[in-house]
């Protein structure tokens, strides 16, 4: 009953606070109101700007300049500045089209009309602006903005933006930028953009249009990200990192489990290294080869050339994935191996003359096997061997344009729970890394392989 009272004595007093304000004026310097229509703005509320509102349960007015508290929602037909607070929605631009026909709703947009948040919102449920934010919403559960966002979101739930996002937003389940994203999104399940990305996404889905990068017609000087569990983009100039990486036009970089992929079609601009154990979009060789180890050794490569639509250059550029089957049947323990390999070969650039292309190459990178000491058996304890490598290779005939005879030498680190030995006898050096068995030696191998 006290609260009631001292309400109607402020909604009575407040208007002659301001001297200066004409009784047909629509600004307000400060309003209160219990329910929209009840307080001191009147019966129609929605035809003052304020620069102070206070609003016990809802609040409906045209603008508000500084500030605006709710106890349950605000809204604002044409504009928000400043700070607005609410237990549960702030609203910018509801009602502005209200009573108009369609062609007098276009009219009004097409003479630049725009509902805009300058300023912060804060709410319980949820923020909506139905153009542009410059500023921040914060709330429990969503955030939207029907125009632009230069700024920051920030819901328990999703944050939706319909134009373009040029700042930063972090949610508990999705984000959304519809035209492009220039900032960064983090949610725990879902980023999306149905237009460019030049920053960055991390999610546990992040999904985009294009990505970005150095490798970009024109030499663009942004570069967007993708870090999660699964990305996908149609033309990815950037990077993607992640379980599962998928590009349908790739001038970019992917380093996951599994990459697939297509090159670009650009003219003069690269394509893309795809870095992982799975990568479909390009098998460059299978090889065979003996070594001091392992009397057969199998490899399969995949990656793609990195420069083959990049004219005047003197060699044929490949980042390459290789699996690698090792086996030994020389000894009584029939030892073999599982690895992967990460290499970059330098073939001799296609020539004018038939059997000139790519004749010979040399190759640089390292190997990782775990090794396995009985036939059929997989060691459970640390049994890796770390082989850095340096290839080369010739045509064994030019007639033979696919067959290829390589040599290589290798250093060998093997590290290992045990004391057991997989080097030759008269090689290697044996020692102790923080308790575990450390031996090192000198390697060679010879083989055929196919490009």
């Amino acid at each position: 009953m006290r609260i009631g009272i001292v309400f109607i004595g402020v909604a009575i007093c407040l208007p002659h606070l301001s001297l200066c304000q004409k009784r047909n004026s629509d600004f307000r310097v400060f309003q209160v109101s219990l329910v929209p229509a009840i307080g001191t703005n009147g019966l129609h509320p929605g035809g003052y700007r304020n620069i102070i509102s206070v609003n016990i349960t809802s609040g409906y007015s045209k603008s508000n300049l500084l500030f605006e508290l709710g106890g349950i929602s605000n809204l604002n037909s044409n504009e928000t500045r400043g700070l607005q607070i609410a237990g549960i929605a702030n609203i910018t631009g509801g009602n502005a089209f209200s009573g108009l026909t369609a062609k007098e709703i276009d009219k009004k947009i097409n003479s630049g009309f725009e509902a805009n948040l300058t300023g912060i919102q804060i709410s319980g449920i949820s923020n909506v602006v139905i153009s542009n934010v410059s500023g921040a919403q914060i709330t429990g559960l969503s955030n939207v903005a029907k125009g632009a966002l230069m700024g920051v979101q920030i819901a328990g739930i999703g944050n939706v933006v319909r134009k373009y996002s040029f700042g930063f937003q972090l949610a508990g389940l999705w984000n959304s930028a519809v035209q492009s994203v220039d900032g960064t999104q983090i949610s725990g399940l879902l980023n999306y953009t149905g237009g460019q990305l030049h920053g960055v996404q991390i999610s546990l889905i992040n999904l985009s249009e294009n990505i970005e990068g150095k490798n970009s017609a024109g030499d663009s000087h942004e570069t967007g990200l993708q870090l999660g569990l699964i990305n996908s983009s149609k033309k990815m100039n950037g990077f993607q990192i992640g379980l599962i990486n998928y590009a349908k036009r790739s001038q970019g970089t992917q380093i996951g489990l599994i990459n697939i992929y297509r090159g670009g079609k650009d003219g003069g601009t690269k394509d893309g290294k795809a870095i992982g154990l799975i990568n479909i979009g390009g098998l460059s060789h299978v090889a065979f080869y003996a070594d001091e180890l392992f009397f057969t050794n199998y490899e399969i490569a995949t990656g793609n050339c990195t420069n083959r639509r990049i004219q005047n250059v003197s060699s044929n550029r490949y980042v390459l994935n290789s699996l690698i089957l090792s086996n030994s049947f020389v000894d009584k323990q029939k030892s073999w191996a599982l690895g992967y390999g990460l290499k970059y070969y330098l073939y001799n650039r296609p020539g004018a003359f038939s059997g000139i292309g790519e004749y010979r190459f040399i190759a640089f990178g390292v190997e990782a096997l775990h090794i396995n000491h009985e036939a059929k058996s997989l060691t459970k304890d640390l049994s890796l061997l770390l082989r850095p490598k340096i290839q080369i290779g010739s045509r064994l005939h030019p007639k033979l344009q696919s067959v290829y005879l390589f040599a290589a030498v290798t250093y060998n680190v093997y590290m290992s729970d045990s004391e057991q030995n997989i080097h030759p006898s008269f090689l290697g050096h044996e020692g102790e890394f923080r308790g575990k068995s450390l031996t090192q030696w000198p390697g060679l191998s010879a083989g055929i392989q196919i490009h």
